[in-house]
């Protein structure tokens, strides 16, 4: 297996390797696990029982901090960091290291449904700030201050993939992920997590842009606000999402604003918790009709409703 190429978006290579997370391990669909990735360094932390003057090259030697496992980590050489186990440590973290992958490795002791590490943050801050490309996030519940998001950007960096996320399931924050305003997560990828009810606002907000990005896969229980709330984003694909709504909201699954462009949106169910038809349609433009959005096969209680 190659590793990551400068420039080469993960969007494409995580389509074409089949790549899953479980317990820790990155498979490619060919039973190849972490020795196998043609990774550069792979290094360990523990909040419990790491100590930043470890190794932390091996498990049993882990490091403390994601901050300090950071320092060690080199722009664009594929590096690793596996969190084993809950951690203390002072937010937000910068993830500023190119072609990084923060993946937690939830400890065997907790239930096997979704087991994740837990990142709180002690005050009204996000978790972590994106400030590279080609940045992985995987494994985590996350709790955010009153006016954040979990994950949130500090720069237009992109090419990323974020992913088996919790967030607002069993914590709270403002929004689940947010992309701030003047920002653009370009080609992004947002799969496979849980927006929960102890979100204040959005599940996913894009204040700003997410050029090309794929939002895909993702659960969105009682969301507050709309769970999907888009300002701009230019060719971008939201699809498969799966909302239970807190009720017949119009909007309250997507709402893109009028400045989307090419946008496709497809394959996503909607209900607020009865069997019938949702009376007012969970996925809108606001503000006039985008240009060159396409609403293709979305569904409310199994029905296809919209388009009509």
């Amino acid at each position: 297996m190659k590793p990551y190429a400068v420039g080469e978006p993960l969007i494409l290579q995580h389509i074409a390797r089949g790549k899953t997370l479980r317990q820790g391990m990155m498979h490619d669909g060919l039973g190849l696990g972490l020795a196998n990735l043609g990774a550069g360094k792979i290094f360990y932390v523990d909040g419990n029982a790491g100590n930043n003057n470890n190794s932390g090259v091996i498990p049993t030697e882990p490091w403390k901090t994601i901050k300090h496992a950071l320092t060690k980590c080199v722009d664009y050489r594929n590096d690793y960091i596996l969190v084993l186990d809950h951690y203390q440590e002072t937010f937000p973290i910068s993830v500023n290291k190119a072609s990084v992958h923060i993946i937690a490795i939830a400890p065997y002791t907790v239930a096997p449904l979704m087991p994740m590490v837990y990142l709180t943050a002690s005050g009204d801050t996000t978790i972590f700030n994106i400030a590279a490309d080609f940045v992985e996030i995987a494994g985590f519940e996350f709790g955010a201050g009153a006016s954040h998001g979990g994950i949130e950007w500090t720069a237009t960096k992109g090419y990323g993939w974020i992913h088996d996320c919790a967030f607002g399931r069993m914590q709270t924050g403002q929004d689940g992920i947010k992309v701030p305003a003047g920002f653009d997560a370009v080609e992004m990828v947002i799969s496979d997590c849980i927006f929960g009810s102890g979100l204040t606002r959005h599940g996913i907000f894009i204040d700003h842009n997410m050029t090309r990005g794929l939002i895909q896969d993702n659960i969105f229980r009682a969301v507050t606000g709309a769970a999907i709330n888009v300002d701009q984003m230019s060719n971008g694909i939201i699809r498969r999402n799966r909302f239970m709504l807190p009720s017949d909201l119009t909007g309250g699954a997507i709402t893109l604003a009028a400045a989307v462009a090419g946008v496709y949106v497809s394959e996503n169910q909607a209900n607020f918790g009865g069997t019938d038809s949702m009376a007012n349609i969970p996925w809108v433009v606001t503000g006039g009709a985008g240009d060159g959005v396409t609403f293709d096969n979305n569904k409310t209680a199994g029905v296809v409703d919209y388009p009509a």
